[in-house]
């Protein structure tokens, strides 16, 4: 059988930097927050990994703290953002084709009284105009994301910034910048537009269970996580060590090779020409007018999704049906939204891309996809 993954938008597989960065800090089992060398060594390593990070980013590293995912970053972003101003405004700004950590988040402030304004991203762009009216007021909080996760399209975050500040409306810019970590060629676009930037250290290349939130200086958060005043009071919580290591690895490996995102741009363009040209008129692509270098939204012409998924895995092929935190939800909203009809939508496969990956892979990938269809088509 096969072992190909095409699904590093849901998870990648640790690269050899992270992974041996990770065993190495399991050596250092001191907490770091004690005063102790055991408790000294492993603060080093968190603050070492702390810079790479920051680095990256384009921030300082007393602007970057570590969470337990991107989906605490975004909750801690949002709520304690929208809580602290509270006063000066309840209104939040997103979009309707947010990962489901952030809205769920707005759903549950909605429940507290805060109003929700979302913006359409039909065809996997903003609606400007939409943006422009819903600014014509005091703003505690616009969220919008760098990337989409289940489309690939990538949000204008250059025009958010300008249109806030066009505006007057005073609202604080938070990016979830999952999935558009690293994987942008303006590497520090998010600092430069976003007060507030959530990212996570598994999709790209390091563990799960690791988070970070940029925050730019100034900015205040209301913790949503109370206890010992850990990472500057905004998470308490005895860090993890291992998996931090592993995220500030993962990020200097990134770094290290400068074409990585050209090279993951390639592999995903070839694969959408090998698929078209194997499959023609039984395959629709879904590409957004921007799109993120790792992520290819397509439809198979009479094949479920889950059905197509079963037949690839059994094959040995990975790909998903859209976000792995969506994979339980009836309907996919975002694919809705994006425009999709309701064949293209239970028909929908996301093949997710990273460097790791070969031509030869994608090869294979186009054969199989080809005989799904004409094997498993209605």
């Amino acid at each position: 059988m096969l072992d190909i993954y095409f699904d590093s938008a849901a998870t990648t597989k640790p690269c050899q930097a992270a992974v041996e960065a990770a065993v190495k800090a399991m050596e250092e089992y001191g907490n770091p927050s004690s005063t102790h060398f055991r408790g000294l060594a492993a603060r080093r390593i968190i603050e070492n990994a702390r810079g790479i990070i920051a680095d990256a980013l384009g921030c300082g590293a007393d602007e970057f703290i570590f969470t337990g995912s991107g989906s605490e970053s975004n909750n801690l972003a949002i709520i304690g953002a929208a809580r602290a101003r509270r006063r000066r405004s309840n209104v939040i700004v997103s979009t309707d084709s947010e990962h489901p950590s952030v809205e769920k988040t707005l759903e549950y402030l909605e429940s507290e009284g805060f109003q929700v304004i979302r913006l359409s991203t039909k065809g996997g762009k903003l609606d400007i105009n939409e943006l422009r009216e819903a600014l014509k007021q005091k703003v505690a909080l616009v969220s919008i994301m760098r990337a989409n996760n289940e489309t690939g399209a990538l949000y204008d975050i250059a025009a958010v910034r300008r249109e806030i500040e066009n505006s007057g409306c005073g609202a604080l810019f938070h990016c979830d910048a999952v999935q558009g970590f690293l994987k942008t060629q303006n590497r520090g676009e998010l600092t430069r537009y976003c007060d507030l930037v959530s990212v996570s250290a598994h999709k790209i290349n390091a563990l799960k269970g690791c988070g970070g939130l940029y925050v730019k200086k100034g900015t205040r958060l209301q913790p949503i996580i109370w206890g010992g005043g850990h990472e500057r009071g905004l998470r308490s919580g005895t860090e993890n060590t291992p998996a931090i290591a592993a995220f500030g690895a993962a990020c200097r490996d990134w770094l290290s090779q400068k074409d990585r995102v050209q090279a993951i741009t390639a592999l995903r363009d070839y694969a959408e020409q090998r698929i078209l040209k194997e499959l023609g008129d039984k395959v629709a692509i879904h590409r957004p007018p921007e799109c993120v270098c790792a992520i290819l939204s397509l439809s198979l012409a009479g094949v479920k999704s889950e059905v197509a998924l079963n037949y690839l895995s059994g094959e040995g092929i990975c790909v998903s049906a859209g976000s792995a935190c969506s994979s339980h939800q009836k309907e996919n909203r975002v694919l809705y939204n994006f425009g999709l009809k309701k064949e293209e939508v239970d028909s929908a496969l996301r093949i997710s891309f990273s460097h790791m990956n070969t031509k030869e892979e994608i090869d294979l990938l186009a054969e199989y996809l080809k005989k799904a269809v004409d094997k498993l088509a209605r």
